[in-house]
């Protein structure tokens, strides 16, 4: 009991001299991925590009130690902030997702990064948005047998 007298002495010089504290809890992404879709809060599948015949495109991150805080999807096309959606987390454990519907002329990188409540990047993940036209043309190359 002696060890923990000066930290109670802290905590109550601080809450009488009118000083906020504030306890953040490590957290982490236990996992952050694109998707084609999301069905009961689960992602389908996992992808890493997509064609622009493809329009949405969804962001899942299963989120662990984050409760109570707010945690921010920032999605950004060629480094330039796009959007950025806010979710509280609920629970210790917490699945959360945004979409984005993107049009066939923003190919190239896209990025989700994931931010605490103070802005720091707990994660981010790369998506390349690639036409539809060149992927099948490199496809039919890449298929044509050695003479």
């Amino acid at each position: 009991m002696r060890k923990a007298q000066p930290f109670f002495i802290m905590l109550l010089f601080a809450f009488v001299a009118g000083a906020s504290v504030t306890v953040h809890a490590e957290g982490s992404a236990a996992r952050a991925l694109f998707a084609q879709l999301i069905v009961d809060r689960e992602p389908v599948d996992q992808i890493v590009e997509l064609t622009n015949d493809n329009s949405k495109v969804y962001f899942f991150t299963e989120l662990r130690g984050l409760k109570g805080q707010s945690v921010t999807h920032r999605w950004e096309y060629d480094g330039k902030p796009q959007a950025a959606v806010t979710f509280n987390v609920g629970a210790n454990r917490w699945r959360v997702w945004s979409s984005k519907n993107l049009q066939p002329g923003w190919t190239g990188l896209w990025t989700v990064s994931v931010l605490d409540e103070a802005g720091n990047v707990i994660t981010e993940e790369t998506l390349n948005y690639v036409s539809a036209e060149d992927r099948v043309e490199t496809e039919m190359v890449e298929e044509m047998p050695a003479q």
